[in-house]
């Protein structure tokens, strides 16, 4: 996953959400307590997405267990 686009220099936190800010929708991986601050502080949203987490995880699980699988599959 990628860090938050405003706090992530710094705290390191993972981007949650997708948000589309302004007339030229300028995108940002924000975290969710980045994305609560520019709600609170009445930043004008045009879309939020949330960003998938699993994703990554299953990724690496395919990655590890891939071969592992295969190299079973062959043994029987």
């Amino acid at each position: 996953m990628c860090r938050c686009s405003l706090c992530g220099p710094i705290s390191h936190n993972e981007a949650d959400f997708d948000v589309s800010i302004g007339s030229e929708d300028r995108s940002l991986r924000v975290c969710r307590w980045c994305e609560e601050d520019l709600t609170l502080f009445g930043v004008k949203l045009n879309r939020v997405v949330k960003l998938p987490r699993a994703l990554a995880h299953v990724n690496v699980l395919a990655a590890v267990l891939g071969p592992v699988y295969s190299l079973l599959e062959a043994k029987a």
